[in-house]
């Protein structure tokens, strides 16, 4: 019923009243319509560059507040005594085991009990405040818990140092809260503005974001390292630069560019190889660099030179990061392949591929500076079903992968739409309006790669763009999958 109102929340966003949603169990489609809820809010208030942070924040303590709610019904089933120590005790393990990780399995019995949650967003004065309340009351010891692992939190000054001092004793919301302060800090909010109170019927979690922030800058060493690794990059050879310069002249010499490319046996290579490759080109096969020059036009000639090239420097530098390369070139193909079955104008196709081929660039840096930072955020991610990994990079290391990949675009001087995409592939609504059609193939293209590796999910992908390609509900998304993956697969074999 929630979601069949979303034209009325919609509209009180608009005219500044108050957002109340009510529900007894989350769902994918209760969390996607909170995400769009929230995306909406921030942007009236300049503040949509925070929405995954947010995001995050909110979807931790709905959970959380689902957990509260859920334990409560699971000891009144099992006729055990919340409030007595030893029953309480023996009671929170079995939850731990048989529920936790699997509440679906109690989701019929959860929406046919009185306990709910009320999820809230006020536009006050200087701030949004967001509460979320659950039917049943902290009892004491849990309230103790939860002050102290706040109050740890909050005088921890790195991610790093919350991660291998908090252990999650119970049902596993100590790391989440923890979290939850991280990000508050990290987004230039007062940690004291989050609070959570019962008494002794309801229990209210609650945030005050104020409308003007100044966000901390996360300085770490290896965010130091990172940067430091990056001023260390090469920059394009000499011959690279006067072919894209060429590529670049309106009144280019297509006999002389392929002239220059045959100076070059890597480069020729290169340029045949992927103009060959099915990203670009369909048809018969060239083999002669004058023809391949002919047939994919300056424009994609660009494109595979700055392709070709940021490749050579990364695994010259750092080693074959295999799985990134596989991955980035099926995002190339899904990429054009989006464009051209939804008729996205002005070249945008060509866009895409090259797009797609270069988007994790950052993320080869970040890995082969340093690995144990992304088997930490990786592992908190999937288990905290955290929508980006980006935000986790930005908390723990101050910079994330796609931030880095932008500043190397910007040092080899990537046309703009390119280096736009690089940094906000994780952020589309972040996309300058001039490259978002192309950067929403890109966008999506990504997340169904995501979606066939299990990393991400439906739910997680942002609403804008769905209804850019008119994908109304997972069936129509898997069903695009299926055409992709098909398309691919037929690719592969014909070259």
């Amino acid at each position: 019923m929630i979601i069949e109102n979303r034209k009325q929340i919609y509209d009180k966003i608009v005219k500044g009243e108050p957002v109340k949603l009510s529900f007894k169990y989350v769902t994918d489609d209760l969390l996607m319509f909170i995400n769009s809820i929230l995306t909406r809010e921030l942007a009236k208030h300049d503040l949509q560059y925070l929405i995954y942070s947010v995001v995050t924040i909110l979807r931790e303590l709905i959970v959380n507040a689902l957990k509260a709610n859920t334990k409560r019904i699971f000891f009144d089933i099992n006729k055990l005594d919340i409030n007595n120590p030893a029953e309480y005790a023996s009671g929170i393990e079995r939850f731990k085991d048989e529920i936790v990780g699997d509440f679906d399995s109690m989701q019929d019995i959860i929406q046919k009990n009185e306990h709910s949650i009320n999820f809230n967003i006020t536009e006050e004065n200087e701030g949004l405040l967001f509460t979320i309340k659950n039917s049943v009351a902290i009892i004491p010891e849990e309230l103790v818990r939860i002050n102290m692992r706040i109050a740890l939190a909050i005088q921890k000054s790195s991610f790093n140092e919350i991660y291998d001092t908090i252990e999650d004793e119970t049902e596993g919301a100590g790391l989440g809260l923890a979290l939850i302060v991280m990000f508050l800090k990290s987004m230039g909010v007062d940690p004291s503005s989050f609070t959570i109170k019962s008494d002794g019927k309801i229990t209210v979690a609650s945030i005050h974001l104020p409308y003007l922030l100044k966000p901390v800058e996360v300085t770490t060493t290896v965010k130091k390292q990172i940067l430091e690794e990056i001023t260390g990059i090469p920059t394009f050879p000499e011959n690279i630069i006067t072919l894209l310069q060429m590529c670049s002249n309106p009144d280019a010499d297509i006999e002389k560019i392929a002239q220059a490319i045959k100076l070059d046996v890597s480069v020729t290579s290169d340029v045949i190889k992927l103009a060959n490759s099915a990203g670009f080109i369909s048809g018969q096969r060239v083999d002669d660099i004058n023809r391949a020059v002919m047939k994919i036009g300056l424009k994609n000639l660009k494109n595979i030179l700055l392709a070709s090239n940021a490749r050579k420097i990364m695994e010259s530098r750092y080693g074959k990061f295999e799985e990134i390369w596989e991955h980035c070139n099926r995002v190339a193909f899904y990429s054009r392949q989006i464009a051209l079955k939804y008729k996205v104008q002005g070249g945008a196709a060509d866009n895409a591929y090259v797009a797609g081929l270069l988007h994790d660039l950052g993320q080869v840096v970040l890995l082969a500076v340093d690995m144990e930072s992304v088997r930490k955020i990786a592992e908190i991610v999937e288990d905290r079903n955290i929508i980006t990994t980006t935000v986790m990079e930005e908390l723990s290391i101050g910079i994330s992968h796609a931030e880095i990949g932008h500043i190397v675009s910007e040092k080899w001087n990537f046309p703009e739409f390119l280096a736009q995409i690089i940094r906000h592939h994780h952020s589309p609504l972040n996309i300058p309006e001039e490259f978002r059609e192309v950067g929403f193939c890109v966008y999506l293209a990504n997340m169904i790669a995501g979606i066939e590796k299990r990393k991400y999910y439906y739910y997680y992908i942002e609403e804008m763009v769905l209804d850019r390609f008119n994908i109304k509900d997972e069936a129509e998304l898997l069903k695009l999958n299926d055409f992709l993956k098909n398309e691919y697969s037929s690719a592969q074999k014909n070259f």
